[in-house]
């Protein structure tokens, strides 16, 4: 990186120039955000209880507005806790305070802890940073500048982020110390960047709110890094002409067709041919590549078309000519946004004189096994990406049997230039190989099956039960009485180098699946969820009805509850967890689901009956029981589909033979 690379901080600024209300004020929507109900609950609220704050003045007969803190006292006194959450102060107090534009000056806030903070919404951005971190209260405050959470602003995912550092840091080139990127949005690449121990951080983003966004979070989290953040747009306005970097992370935008393709026609960057109007990400490959020092990498974010279009087929013959493209590696839909895509990630290189390649590395990752469910264990994905990169581009052996292939340039080069991963990976099946693979798969198809039946058989007899009536008991009373309470864990930045916690989801409950994500790099909680928890899934199933719970046991111990999931812990001596946990996991909960779009679970509207302890324990061995069978079909049926897929890509790709059925 050039020395003209440099750490930039704006002036500090003082709260947004808006004059402060003498009180923050809220209307019934976004009560309802506040309270996690709906608009015509709020309604409701309004007609039936003669206690609920009157209107102030300020607002009119079709939008009344009402008073924050008298409406945050009501809701509390009504047993709803939701509104004591500094997150969602801090968006009702935005909503109300700050307009999209004044949100910048309140970002910088948050890059200077030394700040005092004086004033309503001040007082609401420090409260939202002790409670759930520096992250996530820029997120919160980037809906705001963005005006609303859907912007098309495609963000992306911590987990991809991870492995995308970790194959830069993989590389045979020595490690990054400068990194970039383009195309910033909200700093996950760049702070993965300064995880693998990069200490120049630079980037550029279109959106101000973003770039501002950035700068905040690099300034909070890697304090003693070079940073450099712009505004504007990379490929139009590049804030870095004519400066390299060891390299670049980047997660472009995708199919613009407003890039400016006509003024930048002539522009040095397209080495590699002028891109077409309809492709942009092969502009952002080129410009990616233009600022890379000689042999340095990039690691881009792309989505699978690119590899396939016929518009881009000069592009990408003369990026494997050159031997630019080193990798391509298809990552499972649902990784990062857009969740129905499945997309790639290129790992491209500026080509060092005198040195050519005439190989490149294809992966399919999603041919790797899963845990139980439809999303692929992550961990395993990651670990076996990074592997597979390093070996081969340490020149090794990097073959993982129907994941990953080694192809010759000149191989590629037919009249379509495909460089799809598993078309490539499919052409390479070896037969041992897939021989191999197939057996194993049965093998673990068999032994799926045989503990499917002895969960099968722990469930078999029943006897008609008489019919009694049972007195039940809300989950808000038990609360009360402290037989049960939720767990709310406390999220606090660290060092980056914390090692980080798997993350269980709302969707990993529902599909009866372990943990399959992972903590953000320099967050630790102080609460993660123990032996014995009862979780709970604030989605609905795919039947639209109950939510999905479970007990704590195995791989959930120690990881963070993540988004869509609720955390009870029980007094045992009062409550038997899997008791507790299959009965507010019934249909007949499904009415705590509250909602159509968008589902929220209302806690306090679950209920069980009132069952002494001892016969708790037996209804609660049932319900374990039949979790486990739940738990075993799930896995079966995984095993099964894996087996069928192995056999299938061995008998199309001439890989195996057809096996002979008796008669």
């Amino acid at each position: 990186m050039s020395d003209s690379t440099r750490r930039t901080r704006r002036p500090a600024t003082d709260t947004p120039s808006r004059p402060a209300s003498p009180a923050p004020t809220v209307a019934a929507a976004e009560i309802s955000r506040l309270a996690g109900v709906t608009r015509a609950t709020v309604s409701n609220w309004r007609r039936r209880h003669a206690d609920f704050p009157a209107p102030v003045p300020g607002g009119s007969e079709t939008r009344p507005l009402f008073d924050l803190a008298e409406v945050q006292q009501w809701l509390r006194g009504h047993g709803n806790t939701a509104a004591d959450s500094p997150v969602q102060h801090l968006r009702t107090v935005l909503r109300s305070e700050v307009a999209p534009g004044e949100v910048a000056a309140l970002m910088e806030f948050v890059a200077d802890p030394a700040r005092e903070s004086e004033g309503a919404v001040l007082a609401a951005v420090r409260a939202a940073v002790t409670e759930v971190g520096v992250q996530r209260t820029l997120s919160v405050l980037a809906e705001r500048g963005l005006d609303g959470p859907s912007t098309g602003v495609y963000p992306t995912d911590q987990p991809v982020a991870a492995l995308m550092a970790d194959v830069l840091a993989a590389s045979a080139a020595p490690a990054p110390r400068s990194v970039l990127d383009p195309a910033c949005g909200g700093g996950t690449l760049l702070l993965e960047a300064s995880r693998i121990g990069a200490d120049q951080l630079v980037g550029q983003d279109i959106v101000p709110v973003q770039a501002g966004r950035t700068a905040a979070l690099l300034s909070s989290l890697a304090p003693e890094a070079q940073i450099d953040i712009h505004a504007g747009d990379a490929l139009l306005a590049d804030a870095f002409t004519d400066l390299e970097f060891d390299g670049v992370l980047s997660n472009p935008p995708y199919s613009q067709r407003d890039w400016s393709a006509d003024e930048l026609a002539l522009d040095p960057r397209w080495v590699y041919s002028v891109p077409p109007r309809s492709e942009s990400e092969l502009a952002w490959v080129q410009h990616a590549i233009a600022h890379l020092h000689s042999g340095g990498t990039a690691v881009l974010l792309l989505p699978p078309a690119v590899a396939a279009r016929s518009s881009g087929r000069r592009i990408r013959m003369e990026l494997l000519r050159a031997g630019a493209l080193r990798a391509v590696i298809a990552l499972p839909p649902g990784a990062s946004t857009p969740r129905q895509v499945g997309l790639h990630l290129w790992v491209v290189r500026r080509p060092a004189p005198g040195i050519s390649k005439d190989t490149l590395l294809f992966a399919d990752t999603t041919r790797l096994p899963n845990h139980g469910g439809e999303q692929s264990d992550w961990q395993v994905l990651a670990d076996t990406v990074v592997t597979a990169w390093r070996a081969f581009d340490a020149g090794q052996d990097p073959t993982v049997p129907d994941v990953t292939a080694v192809v010759r340039v000149m191989d590629v080069l037919d009249d379509d230039v495909d460089l799809t991963p598993a078309r490539q990976v499919r052409a390479a099946v070896d037969p041992d190989n897939a021989s191999a693979a197939a057996h194993a798969a049965i093998t673990r198809l068999a032994d799926d099956l045989t503990e499917l039946r002895a969960a099968a058989d722990a469930v078999r007899d029943w006897e008609s039960a008489p019919g009694t009536v049972w007195r039940y008991v809300a989950v808000g009373n038990l609360i009360a009485g402290k037989a049960v309470r939720i767990v709310t864990p406390n999220s606090e930045t660290v060092a980056l180098d914390t090692p980080q916690r798997p993350v269980l989801t709302g969707h990993d409950l529902l599909a009866s699946r372990a943990p399959s994500g992972l903590s953000a790099p320099g967050a630790s909680v102080d609460d993660p969820i123990e032996d014995g928890d009862v979780l709970v899934s604030r989605l609905r199933d795919d039947h639209g009805a109950a939510q999905g719970a479970r007990v704590a046991e195995g791989p959930d111990i120690g990881a963070v509850p993540g988004p869509g999931v609720l955390v009870f812990r029980t007094d045992p001596t009062r409550i038997d967890p899997w008791f507790f946990a299959g009965f507010i996991g019934s249909p007949d909960n499904a009415a705590a689901m509250i909602g159509t779009t968008t589902i929220r679970l209302d806690p306090a509207r679950l209920r069980i009956p009132l069952l002494p302890l001892p016969t708790q324990k037996t209804y609660g061995q049932a319900f374990r029981r039949l979790h486990h069978l739940r738990v075993t079909a799930r896995t079966t049926t995984q095993s099964a589909h894996t087996t069928a897929d192995l056999i299938a890509t061995g008998l199309t790709a001439a890989a195996l033979e057809p096996f002979s059925v008796p008669e």
